[in-house]
């Protein structure tokens, strides 16, 4: 709705020329949904015929199915109304447009000869009433009016001319206007002239815009192995055309096999990427081991048929050997007696010399030699059987030895291997989990999510109520119940002050490059969070570290001077204290511009040593408040704020960075009960766990993504608004205390840390400008 449109009688020779339509101009400052001249004119040729007369109708409501009905109705009252003015041969012009009342209906309404009408509930035409001028308004394309008409001049959308303009040719509509346009992600579409909307340009086509074009060159220069221009286009839809993040994630995905460039003699994988290539290598390898496989398998199976065969060989030569050596000890046995009969036949024989006397033989009998024969002979074929057994199973003990001496040392040789392809494994297994934390913990970075450390105070008690399963992961046990937690990372009471501040070094040396971080440390009184956030003079905290980390990162970059100013102030009892102010008790009051949030007359002081850091820390130290309560000694009394602005200028590439680094050491939540505070300390404990309160609010909201985030119900939160906006990279320590009779507010502490793990902020910004005053060479 809102479109005009001419209704008059024309000849047939000028229905015919205007039933061509012209191809868009270049983009001229119209509105997106205007008209050119040839389409009007073509328009009113065209409502010369009933059937070929059209009336567009844009909704600004939400298309339900009866307001459908009745704009499909109102069209064909419309329709109507034109054809039979346009049938008594008079040129008519219909302004078409739609009303918006107050009590939600909306009306489709025309001016006829200065003389304005609408359609009512039963398709009838009325008189437009003028009290309704102030009862609603009416809808054009571009803005809502209270009651003047809107006109269309152009066809051609209004866009500005800069380099997200193009045109494209697409088959079926001719040359179409393309532009680019920057929405929270930037969308390409093109104008459809049919319908008057922008519409969303497929990606087929999106790839041949110059504006994309451009960024795919980009991204397949840096890597020539990505040849797939599809896939880039893909890949730049989602990390919102933007090449360098494009480049980023395939190179940590796939590595450096994309800087090859694919090799132009391989006529099969012209259209394949490199990894793609590599995939395909690895498959065609897959196959011709598997088809090895395969053989050797044939192998294995014929030697076993083969071997079974043997077996059977050698079981009856076995056999044919022990008949054989039977016979043989018959035969022996038989050769042995034979030679005895000769030996006595031998002996029978009649001497030359007569005896001179007769000797008398005792008489024996031949049954019983013939029988003393018999089993002598059967005990030699015995001793000869036994012999050959013998001897046969020492052979065969012998060679199964050597068998069971070589498959002992086949099953050392395989134990070693086993053993080396289980280190290898195990090697592979960390080496992916730090692949897989580094692929995290970028998605993390994308997303902008908030980065939770879990740390365990150490604790003299005997027994606990938190039990660490790996590094992610901490359990709390509570009569008999056990409730897991996860985190990014789980500190226990062994871990080091060096340990706790690796987890953040990668947020922290961010801030050189202009981006904004935050440190939180958040817990119940006594849970150790000041000793984590500022530490000992002997063994500092993450305070003191970061900001030395900072100066010898500074320091390393000869070509870009650094200035590094740091300021500390306390939130007690809802009130705001400068800690390095040399003339205390002045009021500090917040002062919001825009998204930045500044506390004007907050002292500020540049540190360029170590000794100048812990000549203020040492001053911050002193001046902040702290008591003595049941649960802790030295208890902090107020929210402790340190803020490091890094503002640095490149002398080669003339840009300026500015980044800010806030620790903040949360006062400890506090139960009355417990602490038994009075007086004084019991007003701080209120304003405390009243601004605590309103940081879960705060963080409530930005988890469900609510239309208003509450800042200002605190001090507090009003300070970390620019930190939890979304342009800032933020981490939050959440210290815990393993001693059982803290396990309700170790529980508590524990959750309200899994709950703003899961709130994500976006992706933080980078402070970078050019200098102001660049010096001209």
């Amino acid at each position: 709705m809102g479109s005009g449109a001419s209704v008059s009688e024309v000849s047939q020779p000028q229905r015919l020329e205007a039933g061509v339509e012209a191809e868009p101009d270049p983009p001229r400052a119209s509105t997106p949904v205007g008209r050119s001249v040839d389409t009007l004119q073509a328009d009113e040729e065209e409502a010369a015929e009933p059937d070929s007369h059209t009336v567009d109708i844009q909704s600004v409501k939400s298309e339900e199915s009866n307001r459908n009905q009745e704009e499909e109705t109102t069209h064909a009252v419309m329709n109507t109304a034109a054809n039979e003015t346009v049938e008594e041969g008079e040129e008519v012009s219909l302004d078409f447009e739609s009303f918006l009342h107050n009590n939600g209906m909306l009306y489709s309404c025309f001016n006829h000869q200065g003389n304005r009408v609408y359609v009512d509930e039963s398709q009838k035409l009325q008189p437009f009433p003028a009290e309704w001028y102030s009862q609603g308004h009416f809808i054009t394309p571009n803005n809502e009016s209270s009651g003047q008409l809107q006109t269309v001049s152009s066809s051609q959308p209004a866009v500005r001319e800069d380099d997200r303009i193009g045109s494209i040719y697409i088959q079926g509509k001719g040359t179409v206007i393309t532009y680019m346009f920057e929405e929270r992600v930037n969308i390409c579409r093109f104008w459809d002239l049919q319908s008057g909307v922008w519409l969303l340009l497929p990606l087929q086509w999106e790839m041949n815009v110059e504006f994309v074009q451009a960024r795919i060159q980009r991204v397949m220069s840096s890597l020539p192995g990505l040849v797939d221009q599809k896939e880039i286009t893909a890949a730049l839809r989602q990390c919102n055309y933007d090449p360098e993040e494009v480049i980023s994630v395939y190179l940590t995905m796939f590595g450096e096999i994309l800087l090859q460039a694919s090799p132009s003699a391989d006529h099969n994988y012209t259209d394949l990427n490199s990894f793609s290539r590599a995939l395909l290598e690895r498959d065609r390898v897959i196959e011709d081991l598997r088809q090895k496989l395969q053989t050797k398998e044939k192998e294995v199976d014929s030697l076993f048929q083969k071997n079974s065969y043997l077996a059977r060989e050698v079981h009856y030569l076995n056999d044919v050997i022990q008949h054989l050596n039977q016979k043989l000890a018959e035969l022996e046995a038989n050769q042995q007696e034979a030679q005895e009969k000769i030996r006595s036949l031998l002996n029978r024989r009649a001497p030359a010399v007569l005896p001179s006397k007769t000797i008398t033989k005792p008489t024996v009998d031949p049954g019983h030699l013939r029988q003393v024969s018999q089993l002598t002979r059967e005990l030699n074929v015995s001793n000869k059987q036994l012999r050959s057994t013998v001897h046969q199973a020492l052979t065969d003990m012998k060679n199964q030895l050597e068998q069971l001496k070589s498959s002992v040392g086949r099953v050392a040789e395989v134990e070693q291997e086993a053993a080396g392809e289980v280190e290898e494994l195990r090697s592979l297994y960390r080496k992916e989990a730090v692949e897989r934390k580094s692929l995290y913990n970028k998605l993390l970075e994308l997303q902008g999510n908030i980065r939770v450390f879990c740390r365990c105070r150490k604790s003299s008690a005997s027994s606990s109520c938190l039990e660490k399963t790996d590094d992610q992961e901490v359990v709390v046990v509570q009569k008999g119940s056990r409730r897991k937690f996860q985190f990014d990372k789980v500190y226990p009471s062994s871990s080091t002050q060096e340990d706790v501040f690796a987890g953040t070094l990668p947020l922290i040396t961010s801030c050189v490059d202009g981006y904004n971080v935050c440190i939180l440390a958040y817990g119940q009184t006594g849970s150790g969070k000041t000793y984590t956030m500022m530490g000992s003079k002997e063994n500092p905290g993450v305070n003191i570290r970061s900001i030395r980390e900072l100066l010898r990162i500074c320091a390393e970059k000869e070509k870009v001077s650094y200035t590094l100013k740091i300021s500390m102030l306390e939130i007690y009892n809802d009130s705001l204290n400068d800690l390095l102010t040399k003339s205390p008790g002045a009021a500090l009051d917040i002062r919001v511009q825009g998204k930045s949030v500044s506390v004007p007359g907050l002292t500020q002081v540049q540190v360029q040593t170590e000794a100048d850091i812990l000549n203020v820390m040492e001053t911050g130290e002193k001046n902040r408040k702290i008591a003595s309560t049941k649960m802790n000694i030295q208890s902090s009394r107020s929210h402790l704020m340190v803020a490091l602005e890094v503002e640095g200028s490149d002398e080669v590439s003339g840009l300026m960075s500015r980044g800010t680094l806030t620790l903040c050491d949360l006062a400890g939540s506090e139960r009355i009960s417990k602490t038994e505070a009075e007086g004084q300390r019991l007003v701080e404990a209120a304003a405390i766990n009243k601004s605590l309160t309103a940081l879960g609010q705060v963080f409530s909201a930005l988890k469900c993504n609510a239309l208003h985030i509450p800042f200002r119900n605190s001090k507090l939160t009003h300070l970390l608004q620019p930190c939890l906006s979304g342009d800032a990279k933020c981490c939050v320590f959440v210290n815990v205390s393993p001693d059982v009779k803290d396990v309700v507010e170790t529980q508590s502490t524990l959750q309200f840390g899994s709950t703003i793990r899961q709130v994500s902020l976006g992706k933080a910004t980078q402070n970078i400008v050019p200098a102001k005053n660049k010096s001209v060479k």
